[in-house]
């Protein structure tokens, strides 16, 4: 998260950016990339801006990328190539709440993208309106036509990045304006839906993993993952990672001597490490 977006405010003074990706498939791995982005930019409610473009991803279009989303080879032909766009890209996600239906998929592309253009994506906090559906709905199906017809709204342009963002933001004000009912809603809130902490709790462990983050400091938790007993790791953090309305953090670990992923509502307690000798494996 930006250190600039405090996890107390309420989210609906933030700067919000909704965000829609297309892909030539769905596998980094096996060499997909971004073939359309679309950002909306929101402001307490009204709207700032909207930016879209094809992007030429270096690759064919998968026969069934095509089917879902409707670009073609055809239409890429002429399209600007991704490093031609991260000058664009970068100053619209810095310091802005990142919205996305199935965030983490976006993130991951992007991420990948910046990181072909030898770029760093820029620090997101990020929200996921498939993990709010997750814990504050029970509709049949969470996909994002499926939200949308439940609350009769009407995309008549499915699977393309501009059309996706604008139907997104329609949810988000349905979401928040119903959450509202019990208060507004803060940044902490919507980022961990599913933990059931304090938001004084989250506050704290978020701006905790944040500060170690950028200052590089390793970290002392105490951590119980499932049924499994509670253990006390020493942990050098290397990024915090949202995905389906959890926050994991990545970081090598002292005592597994590896890297592995701490999902935050199951950190039990979480310090800068000062005083707190490295633990034994």
């Amino acid at each position: 998260m930006s250190l600039l977006i405090s996890p107390h405010a309420i989210v609906t003074d933030l700067p919000l950016t909704f965000v829609d990706v297309e892909t030539t498939g769905l596998h980094i791995e096996q060499g997909d990339r971004v073939c359309e982005v679309a950002l909306l930019k929101v402001y307490r409610g009204q709207e700032v801006m909207r930016w879209s473009s094809l992007v030429h991803p270096g690759r064919a279009m998968s026969p069934r990328a095509t089917a879902i989303n409707g670009i073609t080879d055809q239409m890429l032909a002429t399209a600007p190539r991704f490093e031609h766009l991260v000058s664009t890209l970068r100053p619209l996600l810095r310091d802005t709440v990142f919205i996305a239906h199935n965030a983490q998929f976006d993130v991951r592309f992007l991420r990948h993208e910046f990181n072909l253009a030898q770029q760093a994506l820029p620090q997101l906090a990020v929200v996921d309106t498939v993990a709010l559906a997750q814990a504050w709905y029970r509709f049949p199906h969470n996909s994002l036509q499926a939200i949308a017809e439940s609350f009769g709204l009407s995309n008549m342009v499915r699977h393309r990045a501009l059309a996706d963002v604008l139907t997104t933001w329609q949810i988000w004000q349905r979401f928040i304006a119903e959450r509202e009912v019990t208060g507004p809603p803060t940044l902490t809130h919507v980022m961990h839906p599913h933990d059931r902490r304090s938001a004084a709790e989250l506050e704290l462990l978020t701006t905790t993993m944040r500060t170690a983050l950028d200052t590089c400091q390793q970290l002392f938790l105490r951590y119980k993952a499932g049924n499994a007993e509670e253990t006390q790791r020493m942990v050098l953090p290397l990024e915090l990672q949202y995905e389906w309305g959890h926050a994991y953090l990545r970081a090598y670990c002292h005592m597994r001597q590896g890297e592995r992923h701490f999902r935050l509502d199951r950190i039990v307690e979480l310090e800068l490490c000062r005083d707190h000798p490295t633990l034994g494996t």
